[in-house]
């Protein structure tokens, strides 16, 4: 919530609990990654020696070691049929598409090359739509998600087998929590990664 433009709104709801509440409310924090200025945010709403524990022993930029990691030299006019193959290939289970922007979304949900049941998330697309095709990948009644960075942090569906990115993240943080999202709970997985030779 935070990176996505909601800190006002997180410093109110936190605000509310520590002047309201009592003083012996719990506050925990997980994420994969947690960047410095999350902390300082944190640090105002902490009581005195809180903790911070690293579970990667200080190794930035780490992802899960049960991910299998590949890359695909796949110019942009011939994803759409590298995409096709790949669910062929690696989607037996549940696959995340990520896209760099909306509109790439859009098409790959309504590619003929592709043969899934797809649905779409983006920052375009209404809260309750978003939870609706969230729910029909949750409960296996679609086998693909098309998404932009809105579902790459924050969502827990721990049988998605495949993620694949139609292009590199722009940093190694957003590369974490995309590929993140397979390999969950002690299982394995893989992350396939699309890329262009310039």
């Amino acid at each position: 919530m935070l990176d996505m433009g909601f800190k006002e709104d997180v410093e109110t709801i936190m605000g509310t609990i520590k002047s309201a509440g009592p003083q012996n409310v719990q506050t925990l924090m997980f994420s994969a990654t947690v960047p410095y200025w999350v902390q300082q945010i944190a640090r105002e709403f902490l009581k005195q020696g809180y903790g911070f524990i690293d579970l990667v022993k200080d190794l930035k930029k780490k992802t899960a070691k049960c991910i299998q990691h590949l890359a695909i030299n796949c110019p942009y006019q011939n994803r759409e049929a590298a995409l096709a193959d790949i669910l062929t290939c690696y989607g037996g289970g549940q696959t995340i598409i990520f896209c760099g922007q909306k509109k790439e979304a859009n098409q790959i949900k309504l590619s003929d090359k592709i043969k899934k049941d797809i649905e779409v998330i983006h920052g375009e697309i209404g809260q309750r739509e978003r939870e609706i095709a969230l729910e029909k990948f949750k409960t296996k009644k679609c086998d693909v998600l098309v998404a932009t960075d809105v579902a790459s942090r924050g969502l827990d569906i721990p049988g998605v087998d495949l993620v694949v990115q139609v292009e590199p993240p722009k940093d190694a943080e957003t590369y974490i929590h995309r590929s993140g999202r397979t390999a969950r709970a002690g299982r394995s997985g893989v992350c396939i990664t699309f890329y262009t030779l310039k």
